[in-house]
């Protein structure tokens, strides 16, 4: 990124961001930005190039943000912050399978609603610490293996295992346009997980 640009960053405390203006200007400067990071890293894009893009003067856009980097630490927090209240926020005890459906059905839910954001995240190495946040969140919130099995059992790595599928298996569902239904994935998955869990425990290991 251009960080020569001559800049005058002008933004007042306490926007509201639920003004409709506001959701108006930053949906289009997202929605632009989205847009330019199909073609080019985030390193090339220019506030003067993506203020064209979205047709917003730039004045406009150092009213919100310092510069790009601002603005999408400011995307990664509030994607998160939705992440948490739609998925993770909610109580469960995991003591069946359908608990565990329901929660990774949310996962995808979730993905589906916010596909411009998700493609965003997984898209993008300047998003790896939103992604571990993310990672960080749903381990904390479920059943740790790591905590139940010693480090000398392969079932010690078990929901580190179930994390990294589960994100894979989202990338790969969204880059095939998310044609299988969200509940089937849902149970699939946490079939996978719950029953292949209890005949790894069966083996001894």
């Amino acid at each position: 990124m251009d960080n020569s640009e001559n800049k005058t960053y002008v933004r007042k405390k306490n926007i509201n961001k639920n003004d409709r203006r506001v959701k108006k200007t930053n949906r289009m400067l997202r929605e632009a930005l989205m847009k330019l990071l199909e073609e080019k890293d985030i390193k090339e894009i220019t506030v003067k190039e993506l203020t064209e893009a979205a047709d917003i003067n730039r004045s406009t856009f150092y009213f919100y943000y310092e510069d790009i980097y601002d603005m999408v630490r400011q995307m990664q927090n509030e994607i998160y912050d939705v992440f948490f209240d739609t998925v993770i926020k909610r109580d469960s005890e995991f003591s069946d399978i359908s608990e565990y459906v329901g929660y990774v059905k949310r996962f995808f839910d979730f993905c589906k609603e916010n596909e411009l954001q998700c493609k965003f995240v997984l898209n993008n190495d300047i998003n790896n610490e939103l992604t571990a946040r993310i990672k960080k969140a749903v381990r904390d919130n479920i059943p740790d293996s790591a905590e139940k099995f010693p480090v000398t059992s392969p079932l010690h790595y078990l929901t580190t295992f179930a994390i990294s599928g589960i994100t894979g298996t989202v990338i790969e569902w969204m880059e095939d346009g998310m044609q299988a239904d969200a509940s089937y994935m849902a149970q699939f998955i946490s079939s996978t997980y719950v029953l292949g869990a209890q005949e790894i425990k069966k083996a001894k290991f």
